[in-house]
C-alpha cells in the first residue's frame, strides 16, 4: 500500500471535494480517496504502486479541477497566491465603487460609467461563472451554480451594479474564510517552525555549524542553554532541564542526562547536551506528528457525511424555491435574492472547519486524534476502560516502605539488600537498587550470589551471609522469624504490597515492601471524566485480585476485573457496548491491550513519543503518560460537538430567515449576498475558538 497526497485548487465546497474524490477513485490501481476542501488536499491510497501520479492528476482535471504535488513552500505560495486574489478582489471593488459613484453623480457620461461596473461585474463574476460551468459539465449542482445563476440573472434584467456588488462579496467572503481556514490548518505550524536552521556538529573532534537538514544519523550534536535541540536523539552526556511542550504537551521541564532520549525543537532551558541523533528530518517525531495531523483532518465524521449529502440536495431544492418565488410574485429581484442566501455554505464550512482546528489544538496539547471519528466518538462516550499496569500505574515497581528490626538504620538495611540484588534481574531487585542509588549509595557486589526462582537470592559479602526474600526462602536457610515478624509481613501483604525480609549473618534486619505505584494524578484525572459525564470507570488486569482491589479502592473506580488475559480483556470491552451505541473506551500501552485497544469505540494508547508516535490498533495516541489528557480530550471532543451544534443551527436558523426575508421581498440582492457571507464567515470563526480550548 502507497499513498500519495496531491494539493488540489480550484474547489469550493464539499460537493467539490466528492467529485475529486469520484474521479481518483475511478483511477485503476486507486485504493481509497479522500479530500478535504477546506485544506485543499487529496490523499490517495494505491493499491498498485505503479500508478502513475499523473494519472491521477489527469483524472482531477477531467473533474474540472487542477492538482499538483504539494509545494515545499506551500505556505509561502499560498501566501502570495492570497496576497493576488485580495489584490482582484480590491481592484473589481474599486473599480466597480468608481462606476457606480461616477454613475450617480452624473460626472461622466452614463455608458462611460455602465462599461465600468460591467468590467467590474465580469472580472468579479467570471471565477463564480467558470466553477459553476465545471460543476454543470460534471453533472453537479453546488453553490457556485447558484451564485452564477442569481449573477446572470440580475445582469440580465439590467442589474449591472447589483450583480456586480453580489459577485464582489461573494469574492470578498471568500478570501476572509479562506484566510480564517488557513490559519487553522497552519495552526501546528507555528510548532514546526520551532525546528532550528542551523545544529552545532562535533566532526574529527572540532565543533562546527552546518544547517538542520544535512544532519545525518549517528551525528553528534551540541544543544547548550536556550537551543532548540535539532533531532531525536540519546543523550550521551550532560545535563539540562528540557521543555518538551511541542511534542509532549507536558507544561513543566524535564530533567535530561545520560541515557535519556529527547526529541527536536524541544528547549533546553538551563544546561546543556551531547546528543547522539538517532531521527532527522521527516522521520523525527515531530515531522511524524504533523504527518499524522494531516492525515487525521481529511477522515470525516460521521455528522460531516451526513451534512455533505444533505447539502447535495438543499442546492436543487433552492433552486426549485427560487423558480416559485418568481411564480408567485413575479419578481425577478426576490428570486435572485433567493437563491444567493439559500448557499448553504455555513451549513457545509460548520464541520470540517470545527474538526480540523479541533485536531490541531489536540495535538498541540500532546494529543494526537486520528480523524473525525475517533474525535465525534469520544464526545459521546459513556464508559472508559483502563489497564492498571503501566497505565494507571507507572509499571515498574518502587520501594514504599522500609521497616527496621534490629539496630540497623534504614539506609543501612537498604544497603544490605541492594548488595545482595545487584546481580539479580527480577523487577524487585531493580527497584532495591533504583532505592539505593536515590539514597547516594554505593553498592559493591557481592562475592557470592544466587538466585532462588520467585522466592528471593542468597548472596555473600565480606564473609557476611546476606539473604533478602520471603518467608520460604527464610526457612530454607534457616532464619528464625518472630510472630511480630510475620504479622507485620501479612500486614502488607493485605495492602497489596510485595514484602521482602533482609536478613545479615542469620539475623532478621527488617523488611521492605515494593509496589507498582499510582500515577500522579490519576485520581484528579478520573474525577475531571465523571465531572465531563461519563457514567461508569473501570479497571482491568491481569494482576492479582487483591492488588487489584488495593488499585480501586484509592482510585475510586466503578468496576474491577483481575486476572484477565489480553483476549479476555477485548470480551469484556464488547460486553459493556450498547446496542446502537457508540462509548466504550479503552486506554492502554498499545502493544499488551491491542486486542482491547482494536475492539473498543475508541483506543487510546498513553505515552508514545518517540516510538512509533500512533499504535496501530489506537485512534488516539497521548504522547506523554499523562493520565489528564484522557480529559482534556474528552472535553475537546464534547466542546467540538457543541461548537459543530452551534453551527449548524445559526446556520439553518439564519438560512430560514434570510430565504424568509427575500421571499417576501424585505431583503435586496445586495444585503443578501452580504447576509450569506456574513453566515459563512461567523460559522468558520466560531469553529476557530476551539483553538484556545483549555
Amino acid at each position: 500500500m502507497k499513498t500519495v497526497k496531491l494539493q488540489v485548487d480550484g474547489m469550493s465546497c464539499a460537493s467539490c471535494a466528492r467529485a475529486v474524490e469520484k474521479a481518483l477513485g475511478a483511477v485503476p490501481g486507486v485504493e481509497k480517496a479522500s479530500v478535504n476542501f477546506v485544506s485543499k488536499t487529496a490523499l490517495i491510497d494505491l493499491s498498485d504502486a505503479q500508478t502513475a501520479g499523473r494519472s491521477l492528476i489527469d483524472a482531477v482535471k477531467r473533474a474540472g479541477y487542477s492538482a499538483r504535488p504539494p509545494a515545499k513552500n506551500r505556505d509561502a505560495e499560498e501566501d502570495r497566491a492570497a496576497r493576488l486574489a485580495l489584490v482582484k478582489v480590491t481592484g473589481t471593488g474599486a473599480l466597480l465603487f468608481i462606476g457606480w459613484l461616477l454613475g450617480a453623480t452624473n460626472l461622466v457620461p452614463t455608458s462611460v460609467s455602465t462599461v465600468m461596473v460591467i468590467v467590474a461585474l465580469v472580472l468579479g463574476a467570471y471565477p463564480i461563472c467558470l466553477r459553476a460551468m465545471k460543476a454543470l459539465f460534471a453533472k453537479r449542482l453546488d453553490a457556485d451554480v447558484l451564485v452564477a445563476v442569481a449573477v446572470i440573472a440580475a445582469s440580465s434584467v439590467g442589474e449591472f451594479v447589483a450583480a456586480g456588488e453580489v459577485a464582489f462579496i461573494m469574492l470578498l467572503g471568500a478570501r476572509l474564510e479562506d484566510y480564517t481556514v488557513r490559519r487553522a490548518r497552519r495552526s501546528l505550524g507555528g510548532v514546526l517552525s520551532l525546528v532550528p536552521a542551523n545544529a552545532r556538529v562535533r566532526r574529527d573532534g572540532k565543533e562546527e555549524v552546518v544547517p538542520a537538514s544535512e544532519l545525518q544519523v549517528g551525528d553528534v550534536v551540541v544543544v547548550r542553554a536556550g537551543e532548540r535541540v535539532p533531532v531525536d536523539g540519546m543523550v550521551r552526556s550532560g545535563m539540562a532541564s528540557v521543555n518538551q511542550a511541542p511534542v509532549t504537551g507536558e507544561s513543566m521541564p524535564v530533567d535530561k542526562s545520560e541515557g535519556d532520549e529527547v526529541f527536536v525543537g524541544t528547549l533546553a532551558e538551563t544546561g546543556a547536551l551531547i546528543v547522539e541523533a538517532r531521527r532527522v528530518g521527516e522521520d523525527t517525531t515531530l515531522a511524524r506528528i504533523a504527518q499524522l495531523v494531516e492525515q487525521a483532518q481529511q477522515r470525516e465524521a460521521p455528522i460531516q457525511r451526513t451534512l455533505d449529502r444533505l447539502a447535495g440536495w438543499l442546492v436543487p431544492a433552492m433552486l426549485a424555491l427560487s423558480a416559485l418565488v418568481f411564480v408567485f410574485t413575479h419578481d425577478t429581484a426576490r428570486a435572485i435574492t433567493v437563491l444567493i442566501v439559500a448557499c448553504p455554505c455555513a451549513l457545509i464550512l460548520a464541520t470540517p472547519t470545527a474538526i480540523m482546528a479541533a485536531i490541531a489544538r489536540a495535538a498541540r496539547a500532546g494529543v494526537l486524534i486520528k480523524g473525525g471519528q475517533y474525535l465525534e466518538a469520544t464526545a459521546r462516550l459513556h464508559t472508559i476502560v483502563f489497564d492498571k499496569t503501566g497505565t494507571l500505574t507507572h509499571g515498574e515497581p518502587e520501594v514504599t516502605h522500609v521497616s527496621r528490626f534490629d539496630e540497623h538504620s534504614e539506609t543501612e538495611l537498604v544497603a544490605i539488600a541492594a548488595v545482595a540484588e545487584k546481580m539479580s534481574a527480577h523487577p524487585v531487585a531493580r527497584a532495591i537498587l533504583r532505592k539505593a542509588a536515590a539514597l547516594g549509595l554505593s553498592t559493591a557486589d557481592p562475592s557470592q550470589f544466587q538466585a532462588h526462582h520467585g522466592r528471593g537470592v542468597v548472596a555473600e559479602r565480606n564473609g557476611q551471609k546476606l539473604v533478602v526474600g520471603q518467608t520460604g526462602l527464610m526457612n530454607d536457610q534457616s532464619v528464625p522469624m518472630s510472630d511480630a515478624l510475620q504479622a507485620h509481613v501479612a500486614e502488607h501483604h493485605d495492602e497489596g504490597h510485595t514484602t521482602v525480609m533482609v536478613a545479615h549473618d542469620g539475623k532478621v534486619c527488617g523488611t521492605i515492601c515494593v509496589s507498582d505505584t499510582i500515577r500522579a494524578r490519576a485520581d484528579e484525572a478520573i474525577r475531571d471524566l465523571r465531572g465531563l459525564g461519563v457514567e461508569k470507570v473501570v479497571m482491568l488486569t491481569g494482576d492479582n485480585h487483591r492488588v487489584a482491589m488495593q488499585i480501586a479502592g484509592k482510585l475510586g473506580l466503578d468496576e474491577v476485573k483481575a486476572d484477565v488475559l489480553p483476549e479476555q480483556k477485548a470480551e469484556h470491552i464488547e460486553s459493556l457496548k450498547r446496542p446502537g451505541r457508540a462509548g466504550v473506551a479503552m486506554v492502554g500501552d498499545g502493544i499488551n491491550d491491542a486486542p482491547a485497544l482494536a475492539v473498543a469505540d475508541v483506543g487510546i494508547a498513553m505515552g508514545v513519543s518517540g516510538t512509533d508516535v500512533a499504535h496501530e490498533a489506537a485512534d488516539i495516541a497521548l504522547m506523554a503518560d499523562d493520565l489528564s489528557k484522557i480529559a482534556f480530550a474528552v472535553g475537546l471532543s464534547r466542546h467540538t460537538l457543541w461548537i459543530i451544534k452551534q453551527g449548524l443551527i445559526f446556520a439553518l436558523v439564519y438560512n430560514v430567515t434570510m430565504i424568509t426575508l427575500a421571499s417576501i421581498g424585505h431583503l435586496h440582492m445586495i444585503g443578501g449576498a452580504i447576509a450569506h457571507q456574513f453566515s459563512s464567515v461567523i460559522v468558520v470563526l466560531n469553529a476557530m475558538r476551539l483553538l484556545r480550548y483549555k
